[in-house]
């Protein structure tokens, strides 16, 4: 049973000993794990530009999140998300 509801951010998804720990404890149902769409681009521009990944590697990361976990992915209204850029 699912108890609570995580948004993990970009600096999460980076890091890969990190982004594996928490997917596969939401993948066994430990949280519900949740992100959108401007996470995702964030982490996965910053693999590439940190020569972690290739850009063909980085999006198939991307599409195999989405495909792992398609209830996961949530919109964020525009004017909440400028709130929260720096």
């Amino acid at each position: 049973m699912v108890f609570s509801s995580v948004v993990i951010d970009s600096c999460v998804i980076f890091p890969m000993p990190l982004c594996d720990t928490l997917l596969r404890a939401a993948e066994a149902e430990l949280y519900c794990v949740y992100f959108s769409q401007e996470i995702l681009d964030g982490a996965t521009r910053n693999l590439v530009n940190k020569n972690r990944m290739i850009e063909l590697k980085a999006a198939r990361f991307q599409e195999m999140i989405k495909t792992t976990f398609p209830e996961a992915m949530v919109e964020v209204p525009e004017e909440r998300f400028f709130l929260f850029r720096t």
